[in-house]
């Protein structure tokens, strides 16, 4: 099997009400792909079974004597049925079904258990179970035969303990409450203040990671509000200011991608959330029986090759139900740009080569070559000489694809994940299908097409020196930051559904020039103060006698980008000053004149040629033209 390098890897499936339980061989499989050897992570699993008899149990790692354990059980009003002792690395687990009235003595266990830090009961549910140790996912999958289980939903997660020790199973994925389990990638900066909330609802024990924390908040925002409205709590996303007040210390801040699986007796979920710039990837995925969560494309096209594939949209959640199917899809517009092929032949089967060792045997290849089964593989292409190759590539692509290119000809039938042609300095990049994030990132020469999607931040610091040509061309949609402070080149983005781009365009731009065709919500480009810091500056605009009342009226409600245009000229100075430091781009929409069609024919009727479209009729369209500030 092949592994790619990962700091931190998650997955989630869950089946459709009608379809077969899914066995535990496939998390463990999934991953198994993205484990990095060479460095002792923690991996835990958990498994969802509606259909189970429903009896509660609770799972506990304990040191001491488990007649000692027992005794503190039954004091809390535990009245135990059943008892099993599993095997849990440097620590024994224990495994109870139990009756009890109030699950909240399940708290006041805790509390005890690691005042004396001899334990901690680390799940409990009627329809959960979670099994988490020390080691790769193989070897908890094998301490605990998760191969020979099966369940309606699992979720797994292999990880380096960044916010914990790790040297205990105790810090190790998933985390849970009561019929709730969450694995989370990335960092959660509101730590403290999701603490603090938690204290203050009784909440008093904690192992220390925000992961656990991140458990516990949803399940204290369910006592008192349906899914939805946890979810957007969560995730920063509620309107009502009295809600929002309310509920402060339950939001999370920070890079993070976190899945929840939850079982409110009635119906199973599993739900997935970015943060607002989505610095951690998220993967989502459908088949006819499954629904997929992923931080790596690979994972799902391993169990289901042929599965519909999105990317969750930053500062967006995903929730899919076991009756009802999907609620919430993450994303609006879903589509299937990855046209799945087949080559007719190829010289390397990349399924049998590590990704470490695939350049090896391109760079030793003939000058134009064919590569099948490509699987996630991560760095292909980087810093390959200037030999001028001529690469095809069958599957999907990990990080890092093509960095620092030069000459070099790649043709992609599959999606690309993060991070690719970062530093390119020239060559050609044809992706037919999506692109990750961070597309692009400091390009400085050569030509990249891409026939679907792009991921947040495209473009980022694309540059373009004297005597080179720089130019990417964007078929479908993109999410935010596209062209941030991009210093030259040429940027083409096809797609006329202007509703479904992302926003923060052009920001801190210097230079080139971006086109999109259709109109662009001018509220999206650039980062723009918020509306209050507009209102209150035209306020003090009327108050000074800078503008009349009636230009007042006229600027409010504009977006920011839009008012300047109309300021009088002295108003213009004031809002320099205001804004200073936070320079926007300007932009225009209209058609394009001779000399943007002279040069935007010769990039389309090439981009035609090398992706088999039809995209030189869209040239007499009306075009949003963003270009640097100079007000």
């Amino acid at each position: 099997m092949n592994y790619i390098p990962s700091s931190c890897g998650l997955f989630g499936i869950m089946r459709k009400n009608g379809s077969e339980k899914i066995p535990g061989s496939i998390p463990v499989k999934c991953l198994n792909s993205i484990r990095y050897r060479g460095s002792d992570k923690g991996s835990g699993y958990a498994s969802f079974n509606v259909n189970q008899n429903n009896n509660y149990s609770i799972n506990v790692f304990y040191e001491e004597d488990e007649h000692q354990l027992r005794s503190l059980l039954e004091q809390n009003g535990f009245g135990i049925n059943k008892m099993e002792v599993r095997n849990g690395n440097n620590i024994k687990s224990y495994c109870y079904d139990v009756s009890i009235g109030d699950m909240s003595s399940i708290d006041n266990v805790n509390d005890v258990l690691w005042k004396e830090g001899t334990g901690r009961i680390y799940s409990s549910g009627t329809s959960l179970d979670i099994f988490k140790g020390i080691g790769y996912p193989d070897d908890v999958g094998k301490e605990y035969s998760i191969e020979s289980k099966e369940a309606d939903m699992w979720l797994a997660h292999t990880r380096q303990p960044t916010n914990s020790p790790g040297s205990l199973p105790y810090w190790s994925h998933p985390f849970s409450s009561f019929n709730i389990a969450i694995v989370h990638n990335g960092d959660i900066s509101s730590f403290g203040a999701n603490r603090e909330f938690l204290k203050s609802k009784g909440v008093n024990s904690f192992v220390g990671t925000d992961s656990e924390v991140i458990a516990y908040i949803f399940r204290e925002l369910l006592k008192q509000y349906d899914l939805i409205t946890t979810v957007k709590i969560m995730a920063g996303k509620i309107e009502d200011s009295g809600m929002k007040y309310k509920n402060r210390g339950a939001v999370l801040d920070g890079p993070y991608t976190l899945v929840i699986g939850y079982d409110d007796g009635n119906d199973l979920y599993m739900i997935c959330i970015a943060d607002r710039t989505k610095l951690r990837p998220a993967i989502l995925g459908e088949d006819d029986g499954n629904f997929f969560i992923a931080s790596e494309e690979s994972q799902i096209r391993l169990i289901s090759p042929g599965a519909r594939i999105w990317t969750l949209e930053p500062d967006s959640y995903f929730i899919a139900s076991f009756n009802r199917g999907i609620i919430s899809p993450g994303r609006v517009g879903i589509e299937n740009t990855n046209k799945i092929k087949i080559p007719d032949s190829f010289q390397i089967d990349a399924g049998a080569i590590e990704y470490n060792r695939l350049n090896q045997a391109i760079l030793k290849g003939d000058q134009a070559i064919t590569i099948n089964n490509v699987a996630g593989h991560r760095y292909v292409g980087i810093n390959f000489p200037d030999s001028e190759k001529d690469i095809t590539i069958y599957g999907t692509l990990g990080n890092c694809f093509m960095n620092l290119n030069e000459n070099n000809i790649s043709t992609i039938y599959g999606n690309v994940a993060d991070d690719c042609c970062d530093s390119m300095g020239g060559g050609m990049v044809k992706i037919y299908g999506d692109a990750g994030d961070i597309l692009c990132q400091a390009l400085n020469g050569g030509k990249v097409y891409v026939l679907g999607n792009a991921g947040n931040r495209a473009c980022i610091q694309m540059r373009e020196y004297v005597d080179k040509s720089t130019v990417v061309v964007i078929n479908g949609k993109f999410d935010d930051y596209l062209g941030e402070y991009m210093s030259g080149g040429t940027l083409l983005v096809l797609s006329n559904s202007a509703r479904n781009f992302g926003k923060y365009i052009g920001s801190g731009m210097i230079g080139g020039t971006i086109f999109i065709r259709g109109k662009v919500n001018s509220r999206n480009i650039g980062i723009q103060p918020p509306e209050t810091a507009v209102n209150g500056m035209l306020n003090a605009l009327m108050k000074s006698e800078l503008i009349t009342d009636k230009e007042y009226h006229k600027l409010k409600g504009m977006s920011f980008i839009d008012m300047i245009k109309f300021l009088p000229s002295d108003s213009r100075k004031f809002v320099r000053k205001f804004y200073s430091g936070h320079e926007l781009p300007e932009y225009e929409y209209r058609y394009l004149n001779s000399q943007e069609k002279i040069k935007l024919n010769s990039i389309v009727n090439e981009f035609d040629t090398e992706m088999e479209t039809h995209s030189t009729e869209f040239l007499g369209d009306k075009y949003t033209i963003i270009m640097p500030g100079n007000y």
